[in-house]
């Protein structure tokens, strides 16, 4: 935790943090300027909106932007006893302690969409490298190969992509897949038949339907209860032989220990992972020593454009919570704005 003293010129004002690990200089100016054009009070020059890359803590905060992997735990909440908001600089929250902040009545906001068009187009990147086989291709070139059959490429348009989940980012990927010409096919069961029709995508009834028809499965469901390890041996197991999986997600939808063994196998031709289920991941973590598989570091949401968007919607919940408005997108079940 970050102690945060006033100086002796600011001890009558109250101050907002915008908390990140970004090093963009443009950031706070940024941050400023949304926060100064939400605010709807009297001044919004009364409020000091400063910028750190540790949680802060200590009186006179009043408002705190926590951006991931940044956490707000119980303890934070402890030493905020002025914290009137969190504004959580993404589309997650579970590195913010909602309870602490809901027992408190201290209401949180979010950010959705800021970054939909990143998520989409990060996973229709990963599904087209694995139909490709573009890391194969890499590594064997590398090791001193040339030769174009050895890579087994297959062709983009005509495969079935597999899509769980048609929220707005899978929405995104449904519309992406169908303009290179895939099949697309999705299990969402609760989008209406039509809206999927919309998109490009045909529904299916279950999941084991929809692991069975495609050549790339992508998923794009939140992490509960109920799909932790949605993906495990069993469901592994329905997949086409030869089928890849993209998960851009959430790491806990997938169960590790299964999908090496399908990679091992052979059962799998590859795996295209963003998330894992700890991150950053430790040198033992069982999915860097995975085959055939293309990880990167989480950074499917991230563009300058969706880093600036998350900032700004969460200076602009502060703003209008202080300035005595109701701010956009509160999280279900969190404490109410006037209640």
């Amino acid at each position: 935790m970050t102690a945060i003293t006033e100086p002796d010129s600011r001890t009558a004002r109250q101050r907002v943090f915008l908390v990140s690990l970004a090093e963009d200089a443009d950031v706070l100016p940024r941050f400023r300027a949304a926060f100064a054009r939400a605010f709807t009070g009297s001044d919004a020059t009364a409020y000091d909106v400063d910028f750190a890359h540790e949680t802060p803590v200590g009186p006179g905060i009043v408002g705190i932007a926590i951006a991931p992997p940044v956490t707000l735990t119980a303890a934070h909440l402890a030493a905020l006893p002025d914290l009137r908001i969190a504004a959580v600089a993404s589309a997650g929250y579970d590195h913010v302690d909602a309870a602490g902040l809901a027992a408190r009545a201290i209401p949180m906001t979010h950010t959705p969409g800021y970054c939909d068009i990143e998520v989409a187009d990060h996973a229709i990147a990963m599904a087209c490298a694995l139909l490709r086989n573009l890391q194969a291709g890499d590594a064997h070139v590398r090791a001193g190969g040339w030769s174009s059959r050895a890579v087994h490429a297959r062709r983009i348009t005509g495969a079935t992509l597999g899509i769980v989940g048609l929220g707005r980012t899978g929405a995104l990927v449904a519309q992406r897949a169908a303009g290179l010409g895939m099949r697309v096919i999705a299990w969402a069961p609760r989008t209406p038949a039509d809206k999927a029709s919309a998109l490009g995508a045909q529904p299916v009834a279950t999941l084991a339907e929809l692991l069975a028809a495609s050549d790339v499965v992508t998923l794009h469901v939140p992490l509960t209860p109920d799909t932790k390890h949605l993906i495990n041996a069993d469901a592994l197991a329905l997949m086409r032989p030869g089928a890849a999986l993209v998960n851009c997600g959430r790491g806990g939808l997938v169960d590790d220990a299964a999908l090496r063994a399908a990679l091992d196998s052979g059962h799998l031709s590859g795996a295209a992972l963003d998330v894992l289920d700890t991150e950053p991941p430790p040198p033992d973590h069982p999915a860097l020593g995975l085959p055939r598989t293309i990880i990167t570091p989480h950074l499917a949401w991230l563009s300058p454009e969706s880093e600036f968007a998350s900032y700004e919607m969460a200076a602009a919940a502060i703003a209008t919570l202080l300035g005595g408005g109701v701010p956009d997108h509160l999280v279900p079940g969190q404490a109410k704005v006037g209640a």
